[in-house]
């Protein structure tokens, strides 16, 4: 095979990966770790906005010293996956570590969701995870998507050793964050 013959091998074999990636919808976070975010009096609230939608998350740290704590939350959808949903959306969330659930059936795509989870204490490592599922039609293709979300969390007393808070850090490539969505396409 020729030099010419093998580089237009591999220009469509790359064109023919990125749109089999643009339609499988790729994780926004794939290849990424997922950190923590700590609140901290200094630090009462997180806000992360990524292709498939902004989350929020924030605890009243001054407020309830001594005692355990609402972490409220927010998810919305973006705009993006607002364009190609088709029908209303069934929404779950709920806690790796306290008796928590959230759920809402036949919303709309572009719902404010929100919601507390409450009794949380200091420094322990929390996870909350969010999935919503609704019908699309991306180009002349309809499916089911499947939206997740994960927030990994703490919350700091201010007293904590040294050594304890920083394994607690996050470096930019960590996201305390992070959301997928996968479509599963009709035969």
């Amino acid at each position: 095979m020729s030099s010419t013959s093998k580089k237009k091998v591999a220009a469509v074999g790359a064109a023919a990966v990125a749109a089999v990636l643009a339609l499988s919808a790729v994780p926004a976070h794939a290849g990424t770790q997922q950190g923590r975010f700590t609140f901290k009096v200094s630090a009462p609230y997180y806000k992360k906005t990524d292709t498939n939608g902004t989350f929020t998350g924030q605890v009243n740290m001054a407020g309830t010293v001594g005692r355990p704590a609402a972490m409220a939350w927010s998810f919305r959808t973006s705009p993006a996956v607002q364009a190609i949903a088709t029908g209303r959306m069934t929404c779950k969330a709920g806690h790796m570590q306290l008796p928590y659930s959230d759920n809402h059936k036949d919303i709309a795509v572009n719902y404010f969701w929100h919601s507390s989870v409450p009794n949380n204490r200091r420094n322990k490592n929390y996870t909350l995870y969010g999935n919503c599922t609704f019908r699309v039609k991306v180009g002349d293709k309809a499916g089911t998507a499947n939206l997740g979300f994960t927030f990994n969390y703490s919350l700091f007393d201010g007293i904590t050793p040294p050594s304890l808070a920083a394994q607690q850090s996050t470096s930019a490539e960590d996201t305390p964050y992070a959301s997928d969505l996968k479509i599963a396409y009709d035969s």
